[in-house]
């Protein structure tokens, strides 16, 4: 996976149009995107800091939640060690899009991915594409 330099840390938004399948793990299954509020999707910042995302092509009409994981390239969206960034279901209107949402990082530092996983957790789970962030 070829990856961007990281970014300085402002906010997250989420683009959608991507579907793949859940591998046999249980993992979800990727539908849309996810990216920073300024239309990035890779950023760095410190642990407590705050992100902002959105996101676009979910599963119309659905509820989501933002969480964090560690970055696991062979799977994206991974459901292991995931956290809630902000614990509000978020609901994506008929066309998929998810409104900003914002939420407190308070991982240690390392590389995470960002996502909105299906809520509540169906065992076909949907989560959008991640962005991607650093803590320093």
């Amino acid at each position: 996976m070829k990856r961007r330099p990281p970014l300085a840390l402002a906010g997250v938004a989420v683009a959608a149009g991507l579907t793949a399948a859940a591998p046999a793990s249980g993992h979800s299954v990727i539908q849309g995107f996810t990216w920073y509020s300024d239309g990035s999707f890779v950023k760095s910042g410190p642990v407590g800091a705050v992100v902002i995302a959105y996101g676009t092509s979910a599963k119309p009409n659905t509820g989501y939640k933002l969480r964090i994981a560690p970055l696991r390239p062979e799977y994206a969206c991974s459901d292991e060690n995931v956290t809630d960034i902000n614990p509000a279901v978020r609901s994506a209107n008929g066309r998929g899009f998810i409104a900003n949402t914002a939420g407190v990082v308070d991982r240690p530092p390392g590389e995470y991915e960002i996502c909105f996983y299906e809520w509540p957790d169906p065992s076909d789970k949907t989560a959008t594409y991640p962005a991607y962030l650093t803590v320093v």
